[in-house]
């Protein structure tokens, strides 16, 4: 909207969406039904409404890239209160809350797009029944894609885990066979104790100190150095 009428309503709608000093649900009462259609998208947004906010956008102003922009700004796969967002916008393209015609191209072309943000399943599920199946082809592909690709980074996880798995054994096996001959003069490299005797612990790198002397025990407590697999510690 042009002119100075366009820069105050610029102004109001960004402060309805970032502000928290006014009441989302008394601002929604207060605003009318039939115009300020962005400012009342904004409010239901504020208010979690995301379904009725896409519906303004999608329905009320016919701009399906705003729509589309809105679910770019608040999708948030880890929250459970927008994670649906892109799915809520199909069923609004699809099952209009008024007298609206379907926005069928449109609701296509978004699965097609964002295919990796919308559960497939719940997706096919809005549909309507005599959908053609070669216009769905793009939003199949895309999932057989995906789902191979997250095949091909599970495997190589495990080969990943079972190779470090193996390292971890042999090195294990190893120092099971290590044989250490504690002689009449040896001393604990801690409290210059003789060993004789007493229960004693090796470290892997051979430090011998009595069992009383240990602090932890995967930490030698003369250099410091820690055995713990990928630990990074001083040698």
């Amino acid at each position: 909207e042009p002119g100075a009428l366009g820069a105050m309503r610029r102004r109001l709608l960004r402060l309805l969406g970032t502000s928290g000093l006014y009441g989302a649900e008394r601002m929604l009462s207060k605003l009318p039904l039939v115009d300020l259609y962005e400012e009342r998208a904004a409010v239901l947004s504020r208010l979690g409404q995301h379904q009725a906010a896409l519906a303004i956008y999608a329905h009320r102003l016919g701009d399906a890239r705003a729509a589309q922009e809105y679910c770019e700004r608040h999708y948030r796969p880890e929250d459970p209160a927008t994670k649906q967002v892109y799915l809520d916008l199909l069923s609004v393209y699809l099952k209009p809350p008024d007298a609206s015609a379907p926005m069928t191209v449109q609701a296509l072309a978004l699965m097609s797009k964002y295919f990796d943000r919308l559960d497939p399943e719940q997706a096919l599920d809005i549909l309507p029944q005599n959908t053609p199946l070669r216009t769905l082809m793009p939003l199949l592909e895309g999932v057989v894609r995906r789902n191979s690709e997250v095949h091909k980074t599970l495997q190589i996880s495990k080969s990943l885990l079972k190779a470090e798995n193996l390292k971890v054994s042999l090195e294990h096996q190893e120092a099971l066979s290590r044989r250490v001959v504690i002689s009449a003069g040896r001393k604990c490299k801690v409290s210059d104790k003789r060993i004789g005797t007493s229960a004693f612990l090796v470290y892997p790198n051979r430090v011998t100190v009595l069992l009383g002397e240990k602090t932890h025990d995967h930490i030698c407590p003369v250099t410091g150095r820690d055995f713990r697999v990928g630990a990074d510690a001083p040698e």
